[in-house]
């Protein structure tokens, strides 16, 4: 047994050498966790592979709109600045080596259009010209939460409602205002979305990762995601098929696979659910002593008197137990 173990380790560079053992490599349920603490407060993410590196936005308290490159380590790479009137960036996504700002969340309803901005050239550590186009809905205002542009170059918007909407507009060129083409439903309470193919999306609620046939608008595959305070992110991965999803309210981005089978699951909330959300701790209250009851003059003489009996026959076994050892030595 003992020369077994000590060529376990030979054995084992042996067959790691043959390729019988693999070597361990990203997977899905690898964790990245953001450096800046500040960049927890994002909900967009989208995946830039000429760069190599992932966008992300946070709201600041400037009049210039920001967006930060993100290394695969989770290290920040420099941020792109862009004069725009942001009211907060709800969406990223990456066409042609250009990076698309969704300014389209309406909780309210009350915006008469949204905004989407386009940086050309997102050179980081500089500020930025964009294109800039208002895109009103055919059907009054809705929520959104979810900004995608195809591999053609569309716009595409996935509302924020039970049932969602898809609504898109053809590539547009120059500035201006459009109106979006109402297209079919979504899945319900859609938090981020990002085309994989060009028919194929990966869209998320704040409970599942939904892949989604944008030819005929149906589920092709769903799964749960995995647990976060407030899932509202959700691109490609860098280092391979998976997907990275990330979360307000946490630093960590993690990948997961995409999903291949339709797993039945719970109705996706419209709100993060409560089982997930930071706890308030209820104070546990301070129990109050019970205090011990006094003894009266009659306990106390009975405890005086059972000392006394108690010592009476402790001495008694000692005088005994040394007298028979006396005998003992006698015999």
């Amino acid at each position: 047994m003992g020369t077994w173990r000590s060529r376990w380790p030979a054995l084992l560079a042996l067959l790691l050498c043959l390729g019988v053992v693999a070597p361990a490599a990203a997977a899905p349920g690898d964790e990245v966790t953001l450096q800046d603490p500040a960049l927890a407060a994002s909900n967009a993410l989208a995946t830039d592979f000429t760069r190599e590196l992932y966008w992300t936005s946070v709201p600041v308290p400037e009049t210039v709109a920001v967006i930060q490159g993100i290394n695969p380590d989770g290290s920040t790479a420099g941020e792109v600045r862009f004069d725009a009137p942001l009211s907060g960036v709800d969406a990223l996504a990456v066409f042609n080596d250009m990076v698309y700002v969704g300014d389209i969340a309406d909780p309210g309803k009350t915006r008469q259009s949204i905004d989407v901005y386009r940086l050309g050239d997102p050179e980081l550590g500089s500020n930025v010209l964009y294109s800039h186009w208002t895109l009103s809905y055919p059907d009054g205002p809705h929520d959104a939460a979810t900004m995608m542009v195809s591999p053609r170059g569309n716009i595409w918007i996935v509302t924020k409602e039970s049932p969602g909407g898809l609504y898109y507009v053809p590539a547009p060129d120059q500035s201006g205002a459009l109106q979006l083409q109402y297209v079919a439903e979504a899945p319900d309470w859609v938090t981020d979305g990002t085309f994989v193919d060009g028919n194929t999306a990966v869209l998320r609620t704040y409970t599942s990762v939904i892949v989604f046939d944008m030819t005929l608008y149906s589920e092709l595959a769903r799964a749960a995601a995995p647990e976060q305070p407030q899932g509202e992110s959700i691109t490609r991965a860098l280092d391979g098929d998976g997907l990275v999803l990330g979360s307000r309210d946490d630093p960590r981005l993690i990948e997961v696979a995409r999903p291949h089978g339709l797993a039945e699951l719970t109705p996706a909330p419209s709100i993060p659910p409560v089982s997930i959300q930071p706890e308030t701790p209820t104070p546990t209250p301070t129990p109050t002593p019970t205090p011990e009851p006094q003894p009266t003059t009659d306990n106390a003489s009975r405890t005086r008197t059972a000392l006394l009996i108690s010592g009476g026959v402790a001495l008694l076994a000692a005088l005994v137990a040394f007298a028979g050892g006396g005998n003992r030595r006698r015999r």
